[in-house]
């Protein structure tokens, strides 16, 4: 492999104390010290391999000794010496590398096609990330099946913290980076108890994010050699997997048409115990995805949905005890799947209210929790009822 020269003032601008981060984060370890340099070395499956780090700044082939250490990083990931140049400069910011792997387009570039329901992808998944990670600092539980409405804290974190780098050579690969540090106040407070004690809400969500994916990976493995079980998806959930999570790394792989791999380089200056590793999504690992969603959204439902239709029927017993409704209806963000019958418990005044609504002949909007029991559909935790006129 031939590699570009990387400029002199760029590697004469690095000082041993950032590659030293930069390395530890990568998985490499200290092995011997010598006066002017450090030796650090790192197993790999065809046996270990070693760089040479000069620690001495005034050193004459200090750039030289360095464009020798770059180059050799470069082979052992795989990318060129620029790109890794340039993560050790970026020492307070995680980045997350996405590899598209196209057939058909020419090396660096992807169908446009494709390359939009990507960048979409992604940007779902940042969505969910910031969901959880914010849910986490509320101490609550997030969703299995998240709620299609979030926090303004999760659309401000996504608008003004998380941006969109470079494209880098290697097939197609796009680069989303979430810098440690903002000028912006953070909103919530960020204690020292709960998932990600103390760390700053750029990083809870640029971990929420890549746990998230790596949890629909070993789910989606799971079942590609069991058979196609499922279940590993549902215990993945009280780690943070979610519905949303598989459908938006579908989304990411033009529904399987577009293999991936998914690579976090967590900032040098806040290094993670685990070093980074990648996630490489095949064809059939991301069709168990697409199965693993339906299975936590049949499983689990949806929450904060809201679902407009007709009474069917009503049945109650003593006149003061709450009621059960039927509703045939749909789902206001689906008013063009087919209908379902929804069983809906309802206090004494709501169900009053739904009598007088069924006797008119008025169409009903009522948002809860959908849940379903084996066959069965039922609306919980009912927030609201809103009565409308038929439509003529």
């Amino acid at each position: 492999m031939k590699h570009k020269q990387l400029p002199r003032q760029a590697l004469e601008a690095l000082s041993p104390e950032m590659i030293r981060r930069y390395l530890t984060a990568q998985g490499w370890g200290l092995t011997e010290e010598e006066p002017r340099a450090e030796v650090w070395g790192l197993d790999l499956p065809e046996g270990r391999i070693e760089v040479l780090l000069p620690t001495d700044t005034r050193l004459v082939d200090y750039a030289q000794q360095l464009q020798v250490l770059f180059n050799t990083l470069s082979i052992v990931e795989d990318r060129e010496p620029f790109v890794i140049l340039r993560g050790v400069g970026l020492a307070q910011t995680d980045v997350h590398q996405v590899r598209l792997l196209p057939e058909g387009a020419a090396p660096g570039t992807v169908w446009l096609a494709e390359g939009s329901r990507a960048v979409n992808g992604l940007r779902d998944l940042f969505v969910s990330a910031a969901y959880r990670a914010t849910s986490w600092l509320e101490n609550q539980q997030p969703r299995p099946v998240e709620p299609a409405r979030k926090s303004n804290l999760v659309y401000d974190f996504i608008s003004r913290r998380v941006l969109l780098g470079l494209t880098q050579p290697g097939s197609y690969i796009l680069t989303a980076e979430v810098p440690l540090t903002s000028p912006i106040p953070e909103q919530l407070t960020l204690g020292s108890e709960g998932r990600f004690g103390g760390l700053p809400l750029a990083r809870r969500v640029s971990a929420a994010f890549f746990e998230g994916a790596a949890s629909a990976h070993a789910a989606a493995l799971y079942a590609t050699q069991n058979s196609g079980d499922l279940a590993l998806f549902e215990e993945e959930t009280q780690r943070g997997l979610s519905a949303n999570v598989c459908e938006a790394l579908s989304d990411l792989s033009s529904h399987g048409k577009l293999p991936f791999e998914l690579h976090a380089l967590w900032a040098n200056d806040l290094p993670v115990e685990q070093p980074g590793r990648i996630l490489a999504f095949e064809r059939e690992t991301i069709e168990y995805l697409r199965y693993g969603a339906e299975y936590l959204r049949e499983r689990f439902g949806r929450q904060g949905v809201s679902i407009r239709g007709f009474i069917t029927k009503l049945e109650r017993e003593p006149t003061t005890a709450p009621g059960t409704v039927i509703l045939l209806g749909r789902p206001e963000d689906e008013l063009t799947s087919r209908a379902m019958r929804v069983y809906v418990e309802l206090g004494a005044e709501d169900y009053r209210r739904a009598g007088e609504a069924h006797l008119n002949r008025q169409e009903l909007v009522l948002q809860g929790d959908l849940e379903r029991t084996g066959n069965r559909w039922n609306l919980v935790r009912v927030q609201n009822l809103t009565i409308e006129e038929v439509r003529e």
